[in-house]
């Protein structure tokens, strides 16, 4: 049988923590860059600050920012695809998303092996008609962690779909995963379509982003289109629960748990 590389052996060979690393490290050394972009008289941004009341302790300037630093701070993972040249972009994607596949692939095939031995942990192994005679003769522990295995296949195969029907990786692709967040608060805030186009054409601009002029001329439909749809999937997705309601086994809050969880597996493996 071929061996399931393991978690760490898989961040091995694909190496996303360099990728993260470097996400977070190109955010830290230009976030105050975009925030002073976003906070300029001659950025769109300008004219769609919220009305408040000042304190006291807070400056005209600081409260000028505010929406700056919000709007700029949903721009962790874009601002690191926008330096990156076309090819190195895709590249990066298609290594991501490989890793990302390989893990819920492999842990899927490790939960098979266990669940199809269906005397694994019984206290008779050599009497098999003692065992179909009288049912399962496992622990109810043990029972416990194949139920808990069961909902966690369930979560699995649903995202093992996911990862063979995905689209095809561009070098578009990690902006349009990765904004998201970014033109839903532009909408939020009511800002313009004319306006939204123009805050993308001054950031890519700033950053001087590599793209084709096609793309460039058509924003709405080669990146704010794409980003605000897998962003409104990705959230329809995440209120999807296990499918598991009602145990013999596990109490609800432990499916509770379980379905949380889930959650929280999907939101990090489907970030690119």
């Amino acid at each position: 049988m071929k061996k399931l590389l393991t978690a760490k052996e898989l961040r091995k060979k694909y190496r996303p923590d360099e990728v993260l690393t470097a996400i977070q490290e190109t955010f830290t050394q230009r976030r105050e860059q975009i925030i002073e972009l976003f906070s300029s008289q001659k950025c769109p941004l300008s004219r769609y600050k919220p009305r408040k009341q000042i304190s006291l302790l807070e400056t005209n300037n600081s409260a000028d920012r505010e929406p700056a630093i919000e709007i700029a701070d949903t721009l962790q993972d874009a601002v690191y695809f926008m330096i990156l040249p076309k090819q190195e972009r895709t590249r990066v994607t298609q290594r991501l998303r490989s890793f990302e596949a390989k893990i819920v692939e492999n842990q899927l095939a490790r939960i098979d092996l266990l669940l199809e031995d269906d005397q694994l942990g019984s206290t008779m192994l050599w009497a098999e008609k003692e065992v179909r005679r009288k049912g399962s003769t496992r622990r109810r522990g043990l029972e416990m962690a194949f139920e808990i295995l069961r909902v966690i296949k369930s979560d699995l195969e649903a995202e093992n779909r996911y990862w063979n029907n995905v689209s095809r990786s561009g070098y578009l692709t990690g902006l349009q995963m990765s904004m998201g967040e970014f033109f839903a608060r532009l909408k939020a805030i009511g800002m313009n379509q004319k306006d939204q186009i123009t805050i993308v054409q001054q950031l890519f601009d700033q950053f001087e982003v590599d793209w084709d002029q096609g793309d460039r001329e058509n924003i709405k439909v080669s990146l704010q289109q794409p980003a605000l749809d897998i962003l409104a999937n990705r959230k329809q997705e995440m209120r999807i629960s296990t499918g598991v309601t009602i145990s013999k086994y596990l109490s609800k809050e432990i499916l509770q748990d379980l379905s949380d969880l889930s959650i929280l597996y999907k939101k990090e493996l489907r970030r690119f």
